[in-house]
């Protein structure tokens, strides 16, 4: 849907009425500070970004630039597998050069040096996404990215993988390979503690959360913490965040964690929204990359990288698929069907799937809890991903696994196994 009309136009706002929030890999988001506004108040802008050498482009077509795939993806795709309570509204406005381009240099400042130093905001983008604004107003708001809710499948796993994979989650492995490269993680915390619904076991995930938070300076990927629309670090958190706990007499930022626990635990445990998430992931990756990746050497033949000459799925692809997943796949036991029977057509389904569930993996949970807006959870970044990352995925999980099981028989880690409440272990 596109919003039409002066009032629904952000160029004739004001840049100031506009307040960074934070970035990911293809988005910025800007919450509306202004004036009360019939469209923007309790909304953010979503405008898309490009690599440093391609922002600037000037793009010369006459043709109305299509409604940003996030939109149309979420009404037609997303929202026939997750409930519409749990999902942001997504609507299109226009937007001009000039707009963005002081846009982008009102953000500059609050940036990420490491986001600066690699891309900005498209500038030749014409469409950008209005959407609730989830962090904004007098509460405060948490944004929790879970990643990966379970352990494989291990019909298609190979010998050399499968203990490792069968034991230990993605995430961990992950965690492990990105701290002995240098890189910040979240060392700790599982995401299947997270989603197994337990209170124990969430309250466990939410300490190594903040833990990783409050060491790391809260520079982690999978939680931020929001005051007022504001995205804080832990120094601020005894002035900003502790009054909203109820504990404004607080000196040390640990004895927070317990206020915020108990504000979180309802909305994780309670919430239908994680369950829906995991079984999503399980059912959607069905074969693990691995099999995904043998199926594909026995139906293309040859060495060629996985997904090499596929076209991206239409949107029309993409609601065929999701409805044939709900009517046919969902929950389907592919255990004893050997790759070698599948089809190319089959094929072409189960990367779309693996697609999809990579979506459900990479997507965060805004979790708000305030006083001016009733307290809630809703999924965002719920995007598709594209066919080209795939072989990326493969070597990138060859080689998590390979630096887990490096780090374990060198005795540098020592890792439990991890709980996964949906299997049958």
């Amino acid at each position: 849907m596109s919003l039409e009309g002066t009032s629904h136009d952000p160029t004739k706002t004001e840049i100031s009425d506009w307040s960074y929030v934070s970035e990911g890999g293809a988005t910025m988001v800007f919450s509306y500070v202004g004036a009360p506004h019939p469209v923007f108040s309790h909304s953010v802008i979503r405008v898309r970004k490009a690599p440093l050498n391609k922002r600037d482009l000037i793009n010369d077509i006459d043709e109305e630039e299509p409604d940003d795939p996030s939109i149309a993806f979420q009404n037609e795709v997303t929202a026939l597998l997750i409930p519409a309570i749990h999902l942001p509204r997504l609507e299109s406005v226009h937007v001009t050069r000039e707009w963005l381009n002081e846009l982008s240099i009102s953000a500059q400042s609050k940036r990420p040096e490491l986001r600066k130093a690699a891309d900005d905001i498209d500038l030749s983008r014409r469409k950008a996404v209005i959407a609730t604004d989830l962090v904004g107003g007098k509460g405060w708001a948490v944004e929790i990215k879970p990643k990966w809710a379970f352990l494989p499948n291990p019909a298609y796993l190979s010998s050399e993988t499968r203990e490792s994979k069968m034991n230990n989650c993605r995430f961990c492995m992950h965690s492990i390979h990105k701290t002995a490269g240098g890189e910040t993680a979240a060392v700790g915390y599982c995401p299947l503690d997270l989603f197994s619904g337990e209170e124990g076991r969430v309250s466990k995930a939410l300490l190594c959360l903040w833990r990783s938070w409050v060491e790391k300076d809260g520079n982690i990927n999978n939680l931020k913490i929001f005051v007022g629309g504001s995205l804080i670090k832990p120094e601020q958190a005894l002035r900003q965040l502790a009054p909203l706990l109820g504990q404004p007499d607080a000196t040390d930022i640990n004895a927070l964690f317990p206020a915020f626990n108990q504000k979180l635990l309802p909305l994780l445990t309670q919430t239908k929204l994680l369950s829906i998430m995991a079984g999503l992931q399980r059912t959607l990756d069905a074969l693990d990359l691995e099999g995904l990746s043998r199926l594909w050497k026995i139906r293309q033949g040859g060495e060629s990288p996985l997904g090499t000459g596929l076209t991206n799925p239409s949107m029309e692809e993409w609601v065929a698929f999701v409805k044939e997943y709900i009517a046919t796949n969902q929950g389907r036991d592919y255990s004893a069907v050997p790759l070698e029977s599948m089809s190319s057509e089959q094929m072409r389904f189960f990367i779309m799937s693996y697609l999809m569930s990579t979506t459900f993996k990479d997507c965060s949970v805004i979790l708000r809890v305030g006083s001016d807006v009733p307290n809630s959870i809703t999924a965002i970044d719920l995007d598709p991903k594209q066919i080209d990352r795939l072989h990326n995925w493969e070597l990138q999980d060859r080689d998590i696994v390979a630096n887990f099981q490096e780090s374990v028989a060198e005795g540098w880690v020592k890792k439990d196994p991890c709980v996964d409440a949906g299997s049958s272990q």
